[in-house]
């Protein structure tokens, strides 16, 4: 009696029809979002905030307003401008940089999803574009080494920086990948890849 097969993983990043009949999906993700959304989400929520405050009619019984009211009054006094006129220009100042934050987020957000890393039983693929889309590959046969950077900072959030080597200079390989979440997880699928196609069957 046949063991049972184990059911083939099908992708949810890559196009699925890129794969070739007898080949498996053992890992594909995205960088991690912690490398490209912390600092534009942060920019947003300061300003945000300020904005807030700016427009006293709506956030006059906030906590902190006492505070940037004053701030703003010693502003206005030093620069010997009307209170009013020097809340608007910060109201406006904080809006127009507010806009600027979701800008900053849209443009990190193209950046995030256009690329895809993953690694099958026979390939190491690279997926770039979102409308069109753009495949590099090597062979894990051409894989020579999988260098994994981690700073301790990034070891923290659980991502990394991965370099493949690979023979003949080939275009998707001996570049950095950064940000690549559990990075030591994508090496060991890499390797474990590169050793299986090259142990001969039986060994």
């Amino acid at each position: 009696m046949a063991a049972p097969t184990t059911p083939r993983q099908l992708p949810r990043l890559l196009r699925a029809t890129y794969l070739a009949d007898q080949e498996s999906l053992l890992e594909e993700t995205r960088a991690s979002k912690l490398l490209f959304f912390p600092g534009p989400v942060t920019f947003v929520v300061i300003f945000l905030v300020v904005s807030l405050l700016a427009w006293q009619p709506i956030v006059h019984h906030y906590p902190g307003w006492a505070l940037f009211t004053s701030s703003v009054t010693k502003l206005a006094n030093d620069a010997h401008v009307a209170v009013a006129t020097m809340r608007l220009a910060i109201a406006a100042i904080a809006t127009l940089l507010l806009l600027v934050g979701i800008l900053w987020i849209l443009v990190r957000y193209v950046r995030w999803i256009r690329t895809v890393y993953a690694v099958t039983t026979r390939r190491v693929i690279v997926q770039r574009g979102i409308l069109g889309r753009n495949f590099d590959e090597i062979p894990v046969t051409q894989v020579r080494g999988v260098d994994v950077h981690q700073t301790f900072g990034e070891r923290l959030l659980g991502y990394g920086t991965i370099r493949v080597s690979s023979e003949g200079g080939a275009t998707v390989g001996n570049e950095d990948w950064e940000g690549i979440p559990a990075p030591f997880k994508f090496q060991k699928h890499i390797e474990n890849a590169t050793e299986a196609i090259q142990t001969p069957r039986g060994s």
